[in-house]
């Protein structure tokens, strides 16, 4: 830098300084910090002037050979700044494509993650909604068993009630039947003065067998059977030449079952060994 250029610096740091005071002229500076600011401009000018000269000194003090020489070391330079800076380019490429390739691969498992977690849910979903539903089938079913047992049970008792309804009133008949019967077995049949009565008796007797027929009663009448003590009553045993043991001769009065129930037992004569 020249010492014109050097002077100009200086007037127009002064002329910048002037203007500045112009411009706030409350400005409480004194005039010996302002002696000391110029002196500092001054310095510093004057030490840019010294160097200045120093490198146009040694400029002029070059031959062209070593001109040449740093005008070729110089192009070095900056061609090793630029194949530097190409370098630089490339790492910094190479990192940006790592890094595009890893952002890549975080949000490729964490689109994985992603599925296999909403698969899992669903799954889980899915595997609830199966334990759910098994287990409502399984109180379905559990309820269309107890409502089974429930109807099957009331059937059977309600069977059982319809079937034994009668049973009072079988019990209080079998007396009024028994006379009957005896006096029909009695009857002299060969009285014409009698038949008719006998007839109407005999018809009457066979209507109230038939009705309580209906209803689920049974006469046992085990004349010439096994004896069975779960529906005959031996009164008696005594020897028969052609039965054997424990086999019915006769048949005291007969017995009454209602449904398989037994109302009243056979009261009968029983065969024994001779």
């Amino acid at each position: 830098m020249s010492e014109q250029e050097t002077q100009n610096n200086f007037n127009e740091a002064e002329n910048a300084e002037n203007q500045t005071e112009q411009q706030n002229p409350q400005q409480t500076e004194s005039a010996e910090q302002q002696n000391e600011n110029q002196a500092e401009v001054k310095e510093a000018s004057a030490e840019e002037k010294n160097d200045n000269e120093c490198v146009e000194e040694s400029i002029a003090n070059l031959t062209p050979e070593q001109l040449r020489t740093d005008l070729l070391s110089a192009r070095l330079s900056i061609k090793q700044i630029r194949t530097e800076k190409e370098l630089l380019k490339a790492e910094m490429k190479r990192k940006l494509d790592t890094l595009a390739a890893e952002k890549a691969t975080v949000m490729s498992q964490y689109e994985e993650f992603k599925k296999n977690a909403e698969a899992e849910q669903k799954d889980k979903v899915q595997k609830l909604m199966e334990v759910t539903q098994k287990k409502l089938n399984e109180a379905l079913q559990t309820r269309d068993e107890e409502i089974k047992r429930i109807q099957t049970r009331s059937e059977n008792e309600i069977a059982k009630a319809k079937s034994f309804a009668l049973e009072g009133f079988i019990k209080d008949l079998i007396p009024s039947l028994e006379p009957l019967e005896q006096a029909l077995f009695y009857a002299d049949r060969s009285n014409e003065a009698q038949k008719d009565m006998i007839n109407g008796l005999e018809m009457t007797f066979e209507l109230i067998l038939k009705a309580i027929s209906k209803n689920g009663v049974q006469v046992l009448d085990p004349k010439g059977e096994p004896f069975d003590p779960n529906f005959h009553q031996a009164i008696q045993h005594v020897p028969h030449p052609n039965l054997p043991a424990n086999h019915v001769i006769d048949v005291v009065q007969k017995g009454y079952v209602l449904n398989g129930r037994v109302i009243k037992p056979a009261l009968v004569v029983v065969s024994r060994a001779m």
